[in-house]
């Protein structure tokens, strides 16, 4: 998808100012809008404003990062509106070309400004994030599982825990390699997401094992989304190089009865061996 065109408001100026930056910077590819404020969802990339706005545009919380460049009348004008907020301006009589030039410098700053943030956020979510599965990884999953305890003490919500173990993955690697293995985690956590619902949290804790967060579940809703789960990996084989390989899972699970998170993932483990011991590919509860 392209990148939209930069887009600047002019707001408070003349025709004489406005038409001739519209079109210089109309031929640059950028978007240009004369308006007394913003309109709509998309944020201004610089604003070119007559000190009468300055005071309203720079109180406006969406609109903090966004340059103002200011049309003063005097220098002394134009100082003063720096000191209360603007980034830049030029003093009459204006000079389009100097306007356009300003006004392309605040559009960079704004340009970089959104990629620090764009890659602040995606450093965020890889923080949060397994890179195998692209499910949450195990730190966000504590966390989680920390916040719906503390719902559920304050405000008595159900809650359940599912843990979830590959059946056999050492012979899977053992027979087909560690880049096979690989894949059939991943197929194992998009089958699992796909049969998780929208307000469960799915994390991949490590090796071959997850663990399924289930909020405002009762004890029935638990042992249902655990066979759920492992029914959808069960359905049908996976393809592992040549080979159709039927893999399967045990799941441990546990319903929240007062105790902390470590004491409820403890409960939820002795299932899934529970479930180990019983023949694998089956659901036991603590």
């Amino acid at each position: 998808m392209n990148a939209l065109p930069p887009y600047v408001l002019v707001v408070e100026a003349t025709d004489a100012v406005r038409e001739p930056l519209e079109r210089r910077l109309a031929e640059r590819g950028h978007r240009v809008e004369a308006a007394a404020a913003p309109a709509g969802e998309r944020r201004p990339d610089a604003i070119v404003l007559g000190l009468g706005a300055l005071d309203a545009l720079r109180g406006r919380d969406e609109l903090a990062a966004v340059p103002l460049i200011v049309l003063a009348h005097d220098r002394d004008a134009l100082l003063d509106a720096l000191q209360r907020g603007a980034h830049d301006g030029v003093v009459a009589p204006f000079d389009v070309a100097e306007l356009e030039a300003r006004v392309l410098a605040a559009l960079r700053v704004t340009a970089r400004h959104d990629g620090l943030v764009e890659a602040n956020l995606r450093l965020a979510e890889q923080a949060l994030t397994d890179d195998l599965t692209g499910l949450a990884n195990r730190r966000h999953g504590e966390r989680q599982l920390e916040r719906e305890v503390a719902l559920a003490v304050r405000k008595g919500h159900d809650l359940g825990v599912l843990r979830v173990d590959v059946d056999h993955f050492k012979a899977i690697n053992d027979v087909h390699g560690h880049q096979a293995g690989d894949r059939v985690l991943a197929e194992v956590a998009r089958r699992l997401s796909d049969a998780v619902r929208g307000g469960d949290l799915l994390a991949r804790w490590g090796g071959d094992e997850f663990v399924a967060i289930l909020p405002a579940t009762e004890r029935a809703g638990v042992l249902r989304a655990a066979e759920r789960l492992r029914a959808s990996v069960a359905s049908q084989p996976v393809r592992v190089n040549a080979a159709a390989e039927p893999v399967t899972i045990s799941v441990g699970w546990a319903h929240w009865a007062g105790d902390t998170p470590g004491d409820l993932l403890a409960r939820a483990d002795r299932a899934l061996y529970a479930a180990k011991d019983a023949g694998r590919n089956t659901v036991r509860p603590t």
